[in-house]
């Protein structure tokens, strides 16, 4: 009888980590890290790998520390949204696709980033105000 009751309890509490993984992630902080709506959203242009500062719409964006951004490529061609400090980084956005929701955090100011694809001149900035 105490070989069950131990087994029942262990199958317990493994039942209930598992439960507690399957919540969302209320706080995503970069690349994979949510799916939700973001604060602000940045566009790709069409045409962006040679556009410089006029790859992504707006050219700048403005987000409180804390809130959120997503960049959706309505380019052919895959690109990134990658800080030139390495603050955050999208990863590759595939064509017609969204990064995930990264969280901005950290000090105020203005964070420049680029396109990490190698022969693409693409730049842009996000202002971070309190």
């Amino acid at each position: 009888m105490r070989q069950t009751s131990r087994v029942v309890l262990a199958l317990t509490a493994v039942l209930g980590l598992v439960a507690a993984g399957c919540g969302g992630d209320d706080n995503p902080t970069g690349p994979g890290g949510g799916g939700g709506a973001a604060d602000v959203t940045v566009t790709i242009l069409s045409g962006a790998m040679n556009a410089g500062p006029n790859a992504y719409s707006p050219d700048t964006a403005v987000v409180q520390v804390g809130q959120t951004i997503r960049w959706t490529n309505n380019d052919t061609m895959v690109h990134t949204a990658t800080a030139d400090a390495g603050s955050f980084n999208t990863g590759n956005v595939s064509a017609g696709n969204s990064s995930s929701v990264i969280t901005i955090s950290g000090a105020t100011g203005v964070r420049a980033y680029h396109c990490a694809i190698g022969g693409h001149n693409m730049q842009g900035w996000v202002n971070v105000t309190p």
